[in-house]
C-alpha cells in the first residue's frame, strides 16, 4: 500500500507540473561559490523550472525594477549577513509587495539580520543578536544539527501538501525561539521540544505570496521524497 501510495503522490507531482518554464532567482547569500554537488537533488526534483544563482551583490541589481522581468519567483537560501543597502532594500520589499513570490528556505531565515522589514516579508526570522520586533525583546534563536524531526501535516488540503503521509521523520537541522509573525498559514508542524512548532508556511506580503520552510541544511535531507515533493510544489504554487 505505501507503494502504491509513493507513486501516486509522484504522479501527483508531475501532473501539478506547470505548462511553462519557471525562471527562479536563487539568492546564495555569503556564499560566492554556490555548492550545485550537494543542492542539485532538489533544484533537479522542481520540473520546469530553471535556477539562476545570485550573490548578495548581484541580487541587488536584480531587485531593481527593470530587471523585474528577469524571474518569476526569489529564493532565499544560505545565509547573507553582508550589508544590504537602500535603495535594493525598497526595491526588493516593492517587488514582493507587487506580486514577486518567494521561498524562504532553512538559512534564508538568518539573512538580512539586521533589516526588520525582512521578516515581516518572510513570517519568521532566527535572531543572531538580541533584537526587538514591535516593542518584544528577543533573545538570540538556537539550532541542533542532526536531529530526527517528527512532522506532521498541519493543512492536508493545501496544493502543497494534499495527498502527503499525515506524519513522517525528517533528519535535519531544527531552529527554535524564532519570531514568526501571526498571520502566517502553517502547513507542517513538529512537538519536537528543541524547535518551534511551525516548520513549513505560507505568508503573504501585500499581494506576494511567501513559502517558509525551516528544515533544510541538508545535504542527505534534500534526497528525502517528502522534502522534494513538498519543495517541489512550493515553487509551483508560488508561480501560479
Amino acid at each position: 500500500m505505501k507503494n502504491i501510495f509513493s507513486l501516486l503522490l509522484i504522479g501527483c507531482v508531475f501532473a501539478c507540473s506547470p505548462k511553462k518554464e519557471i525562471r527562479v532567482a536563487l539568492i546564495s547569500g555569503m556564499n560566492p561559490e554556490f555548492n550545485h554537488e550537494l543542492y542539485d537533488p532538489l533544484l533537479n526534483s522542481v520540473e520546469g523550472a530553471t535556477w539562476q544563482v545570485y550573490n548578495n551583490a548581484e541580487s541587488q541589481e536584480l531587485f531593481k525594477p527593470e530587471n523585474s522581468d528577469q524571474y518569476d519567483i526569489i529564493v532565499f537560501y544560505d545565509i547573507c549577513l553582508e550589508e544590504f543597502p537602500e535603495p535594493a532594500r525598497q526595491q526588493l520589499a516593492d517587488a514582493v509587495r507587487g506580486g514577486k513570490s518567494v521561498l524562504i528556505h532553512h538559512d534564508g531565515l538568518l539573512t538580512y539580520n539586521t533589516w526588520p522589514e525582512f521578516a515581516k516579508i518572510a513570517g519568521m526570522k532566527y535572531f543572531m543578536s538580541e533584537q526587538d520586533v514591535d516593542g518584544v525583546k528577543y533573545s538570540v534563536s538556537k539550532y541542533r544539527h542532526n536531529v530526527d524531526i517528527p512532522v506532521k501535516v498541519a493543512d492536508k488540503d493545501h496544493f502543497i501538501t494534499k495527498g502527503m503521509d499525515e506524519t513522517f521523520v525528517l533528519h535535519d537541522e531544527i531552529y527554535g525561539r524564532m519570531w514568526q509573525s501571526p498571520d502566517i498559514h502553517p502547513l507542517w508542524t513538529t512537538d519536537h521540544p528543541d524547535s518551534d512548532p511551525v516548520v513549513m508556511y505560507t505568508h503573504q506580503y501585500g499581494k506576494g505570496k511567501v513559502v517558509g520552510i525551516v528544515p533544510g541544511h541538508g545535504p542527505d535531507m534534500f534526497k528525502d521524497q517528502n522534502y522534494q515533493t513538498a519543495f517541489s510544489r512550493a515553487v509551483y504554487w508560488l508561480a501560479k
